[in-house]
Protein backbone atom coordinates (compact mmCIF):
# COMPACT_ATOMS: atom_id res chain seq x y z
CA UNK A 1 0.00 0.00 0.00
CA UNK A 2 1.56 3.40 -1.23
CA UNK A 3 2.16 5.46 2.14
CA UNK A 4 1.49 9.53 1.46
CA UNK A 5 4.64 11.56 1.42
CA UNK A 6 3.05 14.11 4.60
CA UNK A 7 2.30 11.08 6.92
CA UNK A 8 5.68 9.25 6.67
CA UNK A 9 7.73 10.99 9.29
CA UNK A 10 4.54 9.61 12.06
CA UNK A 11 4.98 6.09 10.62
CA UNK A 12 7.14 3.41 12.73
CA UNK A 13 9.05 1.35 10.89
CA UNK A 14 8.61 2.44 7.38
CA UNK A 15 11.29 0.75 4.69
CA UNK A 16 12.00 3.04 2.08
CA UNK A 17 14.27 1.61 -1.01
CA UNK A 18 15.50 2.97 -3.61
CA UNK A 19 14.91 0.09 -6.09
CA UNK A 20 11.97 -2.28 -5.96
CA UNK A 21 10.50 -4.14 -8.92
CA UNK A 22 7.32 -6.32 -8.55
CA UNK A 23 6.63 -8.81 -11.53
CA UNK A 24 9.29 -7.52 -13.40
CA UNK A 25 7.87 -4.03 -13.40
CA UNK A 26 10.43 -1.64 -11.23
CA UNK A 27 8.50 1.19 -9.21
CA UNK A 28 9.21 4.14 -7.82
CA UNK A 29 7.87 7.24 -5.98
CA UNK A 30 5.52 6.66 -2.73
CA UNK A 31 5.35 3.18 -4.55
CA UNK A 32 8.90 2.38 -2.75
CA UNK A 33 7.88 3.06 0.98
CA UNK A 34 6.97 0.16 2.75
CA UNK A 35 5.56 -0.53 6.81
CA UNK A 36 7.96 -3.44 8.98
CA UNK A 37 5.67 -6.19 8.80
CA UNK A 38 4.57 -6.81 12.29
CA UNK A 39 1.63 -8.52 14.67
CA UNK A 40 -0.74 -6.58 16.42
CA UNK A 41 -2.62 -7.57 19.37
CA UNK A 42 -4.65 -5.99 22.56
CA UNK A 43 -7.07 -4.01 19.87
CA UNK A 44 -10.44 -3.83 20.53
CA UNK A 45 -12.58 -5.02 17.68
CA UNK A 46 -15.87 -3.70 18.93
CA UNK A 47 -14.43 -0.12 18.14
CA UNK A 48 -15.29 -0.27 14.44
CA UNK A 49 -18.57 -2.26 14.91
CA UNK A 50 -19.87 0.66 16.96
CA UNK A 51 -18.68 3.19 14.83
CA UNK A 52 -19.86 1.49 11.79
CA UNK A 53 -23.31 0.69 13.36
CA UNK A 54 -23.81 4.52 13.79
CA UNK A 55 -25.46 6.59 10.77
CA UNK A 56 -22.22 9.25 10.67
CA UNK A 57 -20.12 5.73 10.88
CA UNK A 58 -21.57 3.54 8.22
CA UNK A 59 -19.00 4.41 5.31
CA UNK A 60 -16.04 3.92 7.34
CA UNK A 61 -15.91 0.33 6.17
CA UNK A 62 -15.18 1.79 2.50
CA UNK A 63 -12.13 3.66 3.47
CA UNK A 64 -8.54 2.08 2.11
CA UNK A 65 -6.40 4.79 3.51
CA UNK A 66 -5.54 6.24 0.16
CA UNK A 67 -4.96 9.52 2.30
CA UNK A 68 -6.79 12.21 -0.16
CA UNK A 69 -8.76 12.81 2.23
CA UNK A 70 -5.72 13.90 4.58
CA UNK A 71 -3.62 15.31 1.99
CA UNK A 72 -6.32 18.29 1.10
CA UNK A 73 -7.71 19.20 4.76
CA UNK A 74 -7.87 22.48 5.32
CA UNK A 75 -6.65 22.06 9.17
CA UNK A 76 -3.37 19.91 8.77
CA UNK A 77 -2.37 23.58 8.27
CA UNK A 78 -2.65 24.54 11.89
CA UNK A 79 -2.72 20.99 13.46
CA UNK A 80 -0.27 18.85 12.19
CA UNK A 81 -1.34 16.02 13.83
CA UNK A 82 -5.05 16.44 12.24
CA UNK A 83 -5.63 13.23 10.18
CA UNK A 84 -8.63 12.13 8.98
CA UNK A 85 -6.94 8.93 7.43
CA UNK A 86 -4.75 8.00 10.41
CA UNK A 87 -8.36 8.87 12.91
CA UNK A 88 -10.00 5.76 10.62
CA UNK A 89 -7.31 3.28 10.77
CA UNK A 90 -6.88 3.71 14.28
CA UNK A 91 -10.38 3.56 15.01
CA UNK A 92 -10.78 0.81 12.68
CA UNK A 93 -8.00 -1.14 14.48
CA UNK A 94 -9.24 -0.77 17.74
CA UNK A 95 -6.53 1.59 18.97
CA UNK A 96 -8.19 3.42 21.77
CA UNK A 97 -4.89 4.34 23.40
CA UNK A 98 -3.87 6.00 19.91
CA UNK A 99 -7.01 8.03 19.79
CA UNK A 100 -6.88 9.14 23.30
CA UNK A 101 -3.61 10.26 22.38
CA UNK A 102 -4.85 12.32 19.50
CA UNK A 103 -7.68 13.71 21.36
CA UNK A 104 -6.58 17.50 21.60
CA UNK A 105 -6.59 17.10 17.81
CA UNK A 106 -9.42 15.18 16.77
CA UNK A 107 -12.85 17.58 17.75
CA UNK A 108 -10.98 20.24 15.64
CA UNK A 109 -13.04 19.64 12.11
CA UNK A 110 -14.67 22.69 10.67
CA UNK A 111 -16.49 20.65 8.44
CA UNK A 112 -15.75 22.27 5.05
CA UNK A 113 -16.26 18.64 3.74
CA UNK A 114 -13.18 18.75 1.52
CA UNK A 115 -12.38 15.57 2.44
CA UNK A 116 -15.32 14.21 1.55
CA UNK A 117 -15.84 16.23 -2.09
CA UNK A 118 -12.60 14.52 -2.66
CA UNK A 119 -12.58 11.05 -1.28
CA UNK A 120 -12.46 8.62 -4.33
CA UNK A 121 -14.80 5.72 -2.12
CA UNK A 122 -17.33 7.84 -1.65
CA UNK A 123 -16.47 7.01 2.23
CA UNK A 124 -18.37 10.28 4.48
CA UNK A 125 -15.19 11.60 5.92
CA UNK A 126 -16.40 14.42 8.22
CA UNK A 127 -19.27 12.23 9.37
CA UNK A 128 -16.64 9.25 10.30
CA UNK A 129 -14.05 11.46 12.01
CA UNK A 130 -17.40 13.06 14.06
CA UNK A 131 -18.68 9.04 14.64
CA UNK A 132 -15.13 8.52 16.35
CA UNK A 133 -15.35 11.80 18.30
CA UNK A 134 -18.59 11.03 19.33
CA UNK A 135 -17.62 7.41 20.52
CA UNK A 136 -14.88 8.48 22.42
CA UNK A 137 -17.01 11.28 24.40
CA UNK A 138 -19.66 8.86 25.08
CA UNK A 139 -17.37 5.98 26.37
CA UNK A 140 -15.77 8.98 28.42
CA UNK A 141 -12.16 8.07 27.31
CA UNK A 142 -11.61 11.96 26.33
CA UNK A 143 -12.30 14.74 28.08
CA UNK A 144 -14.91 17.18 26.93
CA UNK A 145 -13.59 19.38 24.19
CA UNK A 146 -14.15 23.68 23.52
CA UNK A 147 -15.81 22.67 20.46
CA UNK A 148 -18.28 20.45 22.01
CA UNK A 149 -18.81 22.84 25.31
CA UNK A 150 -19.17 25.64 22.20
CA UNK A 151 -21.77 23.10 20.39
CA UNK A 152 -24.05 22.89 23.63
CA UNK A 153 -24.24 26.57 24.62
CA UNK A 154 -24.90 27.23 20.92
CA UNK A 155 -27.69 24.48 21.36
CA UNK A 156 -28.98 25.89 24.12
CA UNK A 157 -29.26 29.12 22.92
CA UNK A 158 -31.13 28.58 20.02
CA UNK A 159 -33.68 26.33 21.90
CA UNK A 160 -34.14 29.28 24.36
CA UNK A 161 -34.54 31.88 22.62
CA UNK A 162 -37.62 30.15 19.75
CA UNK A 163 -35.16 28.65 17.51
CA UNK A 164 -33.10 31.71 16.65
CA UNK A 165 -29.95 32.52 17.95
CA UNK A 166 -29.11 35.34 20.40
CA UNK A 167 -26.26 36.65 20.20
CA UNK A 168 -26.47 38.69 23.42
CA UNK A 169 -27.26 35.97 25.26
CA UNK A 170 -24.77 33.55 23.03
CA UNK A 171 -22.23 35.92 23.42
CA UNK A 172 -22.58 35.72 27.73
CA UNK A 173 -22.89 32.23 27.69
CA UNK A 174 -19.49 32.41 25.74
CA UNK A 175 -17.58 35.18 28.02
CA UNK A 176 -18.93 32.95 31.00
CA UNK A 177 -17.08 29.92 29.41
CA UNK A 178 -13.93 31.60 28.76
CA UNK A 179 -13.93 31.75 24.90
CA UNK A 180 -14.26 35.35 24.41
CA UNK A 181 -13.74 38.44 26.68
CA UNK A 182 -16.91 40.57 27.01
CA UNK A 183 -15.87 43.99 29.39
CA UNK A 184 -17.69 47.27 29.53
CA UNK A 185 -15.83 48.79 26.79
CA UNK A 186 -16.70 45.69 24.36
CA UNK A 187 -19.42 46.89 25.08
CA UNK A 188 -20.10 49.92 24.49
CA UNK A 189 -18.30 49.92 21.12
CA UNK A 190 -20.63 46.90 20.37
CA UNK A 191 -23.64 49.24 20.68
CA UNK A 192 -22.61 52.22 19.03
CA UNK A 193 -22.18 49.94 15.87
CA UNK A 194 -25.77 47.86 16.63
CA UNK A 195 -27.70 51.37 16.65
CA UNK A 196 -26.18 53.21 13.31
CA UNK A 197 -26.94 50.20 11.64
CA UNK A 198 -30.65 49.84 13.09
CA UNK A 199 -29.54 45.97 14.61
CA UNK A 200 -30.38 46.73 17.88
CA UNK A 201 -33.45 45.80 18.35
CA UNK A 202 -32.64 42.15 16.67
CA UNK A 203 -30.52 41.81 19.43
CA UNK A 204 -32.33 43.06 22.12
CA UNK A 205 -35.00 41.08 20.94
CA UNK A 206 -34.90 38.18 18.49
CA UNK A 207 -37.27 36.88 16.53
CA UNK A 208 -38.57 33.46 17.19
CA UNK A 209 -39.91 30.67 14.64
CA UNK A 210 -43.62 30.73 14.26
CA UNK A 211 -45.24 27.99 16.24
CA UNK A 212 -42.23 27.20 18.10
CA UNK A 213 -43.56 25.76 21.04
CA UNK A 214 -44.85 23.03 18.51
CA UNK A 215 -41.51 22.82 16.62
CA UNK A 216 -39.54 22.37 19.85
CA UNK A 217 -41.60 19.43 20.91
CA UNK A 218 -40.46 18.09 17.74
CA UNK A 219 -36.78 18.33 18.14
CA UNK A 220 -36.50 17.83 21.61
CA UNK A 221 -38.27 13.79 20.48
CA UNK A 222 -35.83 13.76 17.53
CA UNK A 223 -32.88 14.19 19.47
CA UNK A 224 -33.32 11.63 21.97
CA UNK A 225 -33.85 8.97 19.24
CA UNK A 226 -30.58 7.01 17.98
CA UNK A 227 -31.31 6.56 14.13
CA UNK A 228 -29.55 3.64 13.21
CA UNK A 229 -28.43 2.81 9.36
CA UNK A 230 -31.02 -0.05 9.32
CA UNK A 231 -33.28 2.51 10.28
CA UNK A 232 -32.80 4.71 7.62
CA UNK A 233 -32.50 2.17 4.75
CA UNK A 234 -35.91 0.64 5.67
CA UNK A 235 -37.66 4.46 6.09
CA UNK A 236 -36.23 4.52 2.01
CA UNK A 237 -37.95 1.64 1.01
CA UNK A 238 -40.75 2.22 2.53
CA UNK A 239 -41.17 5.58 0.99
CA UNK A 240 -41.05 3.78 -2.45
CA UNK A 241 -44.55 4.08 -4.39
CA UNK A 242 -44.72 0.85 -6.45
CA UNK A 243 -44.78 1.19 -10.28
Amino acid sequence: MPIPNLEKPIIKGLIEKEKVVVDGVEVDGTWNAFMIERTQTGYDPSVWDEIAGTLEGATISACWQCGTCTSGCTMREYDPNYSPRRFIDLARKGDKESLIELQNSIWRCVSCQKCTHRCPKGVLVEEVVHSIHNYLLKHGLVQTDPGTVFDELFLDVVMKNGGRISELTLGGASAKAGFVTLSLRDLISMSGALLKSGLIKDVMKPSRVKDWDKVKTVLEDAMKEEIKPEDLQANIRYQVVPQ
